[in-house]
């Protein structure tokens, strides 16, 4: 598997650079939160150094449900009135696309009063209120400045927050002096250091990856099904053309990653019912470049390469580089055609979508013309209806999880007001 070439520690800064692309004093809030609670955990002890690292990711996936249902310039101050969506969003997200399903309640729980969730017989209950404190003591510190005041914890000891969490905190002031480092913004390395102990399997590794693709839809939701519908293509279009298993992994999880730049992208331009003037399509093709610097020494070298190579053409006639056929391979020239074909046929607010035929004549006349690889696109055209069906039933089943998320929000919103 691909995922082999991306350490444990590259995966959590990968998650991080992710969450930072979608908003950056979120992902910010999020990691100076995962500072505190590792300290906090760190002072009442009986933790080995990788589970705290497991809640320190928890932690920096805490406000993820943010992204997709707030107004996330609020949820940094006291005018975040309305936590619960982001919260059962966020529970159901890290839930059902992250190695933390066990864990994930206490997102769903992170806001909610201890008065309610004292007797909630949960593994992570103790855990949850660390996090809650955390989180508030990050708010108040970055709202409050100077008048920022650690004890006023205590004046909602035993209402909103746990009263041994709020001994813990002051033990853990005591011994680490954590709101100076925040202050100073000398955190970063105790905070570095502790995510060095993340110790995570291929499989977690490879359901990592696939949250970061699942990521693009807080912004777009077809966003997630054209990248899940051009993984398949790219993985049927590589077995008819007999590549390897590593190239098809490439391959792979190159189409998997190749649109994450587009989440730095304004929501407003990618779903414009309108053509894009010319100053808009530049802003959007930056995406690339995007994506490039955010896998850099996290991913493989190759992966990266393919990915980056995604709007490149064989006539040179791509960006953002405008590459020649003599510097790119198979496994470029398959990304850039199964990307082209369900860009296509999927309906755009400015466009109809694409007929089968005009697919196909534009696959014929990108050979003719030297735009697409001749191999590559003619295996293409002459099993089109196999690759795209078998492509259409794969994605379907990936993407059950994910309607299944979108399903069950409502669900558990009700039952929690």
């Amino acid at each position: 598997m691909a995922v082999e070439y991306i350490t444990s520690r590259n995966m959590v800064d990968l998650i991080y650079e992710t969450l930072r692309l979608m908003n950056k004093p979120l992902a910010h809030h999020c990691m100076r939160v995962s500072f505190i609670m590792s300290k906090m955990l760190e002072t009442k002890g009986g933790y080995e150094k990788y589970e705290i690292a497991d809640f320190m990711v928890l932690a920096m996936l805490h406000d993820v449900g943010a992204y997709k249902t707030d107004d996330v310039r609020k949820q940094l101050t006291f005018d975040a009135k309305t936590p619960l969506p982001h919260s059962v969003y966020g529970y159901l997200f890290v839930k059902y696309l992250s190695p933390l399903d066990e864990q994930s309640k206490m997102i769903l729980y992170h806001h909610m009063d201890y008065s309610k969730t004292k007797e909630l017989d949960y593994k992570y209950s103790f855990e949850t209120e660390v996090l809650k404190a955390a989180e508030i003591m990050d708010v108040w510190h970055r709202s409050l400045g100077d008048q920022f005041d650690y004890k006023i914890i205590n004046r909602y000891s035993g209402s909103k927050f746990d009263p041994k969490v709020c001994d813990l905190l002051f033990e853990t002031v005591d011994k680490f002096d954590i709101f100076t480092k925040l202050t100073e913004r000398t955190y970063k390395q105790d905070f570095s250091n502790s995510l060095e102990y993340v110790l995570l399997s291929d499989d977690e590794k490879d359901k990592y990856l696939k949250m970061l693709m699942y990521c693009t839809g807080l912004k777009e939701e077809q966003m997630v099904s054209e990248t899940v519908a051009t993984m398949y293509v790219c993985r049927e279009l590589a077995r008819k053309l007999k590549l390897s298993e590593m190239d098809k992994n490439e391959v792979y999880y190159a189409a998997l990653l190749h649109d994450i730049g587009m989440l730095a992208i304004p929501k407003e331009l990618l779903g414009a019912p309108r053509n894009l003037n010319n100053e808009e399509k530049n802003l959007i093709k930056t995406h690339v470049d995007i994506m490039e610097k955010t896998l850099e020494n996290r991913l493989s070298k190759e992966i990266i390469k393919v990915a980056a190579s995604h709007h490149e053409r064989f006539d040179a006639s791509g960006y953002p580089r405008g590459l020649k056929g003599s510097a790119m391979g198979t496994k470029e020239a398959i990304l850039q055609i199964s990307e082209q074909v369900v860009n296509a046929m999927e309906p755009k607010p400015y466009r109809d979508a694409h007929t089968r035929q005009e697919i196909l004549d534009d696959l014929n006349n990108g050979i003719i013309a030297g735009k697409y690889d001749g191999i590559v696109a003619d295996t293409f055209v002459r099993n089109y209806d196999e690759i795209m069906d078998k492509a259409a039933a794969r994605a379907a089943a990936a993407l059950v999880t994910h309607q299944k998320l979108m399903r069950n929000y409502n669900q558990v919103y009700r039952s929690l007001v």
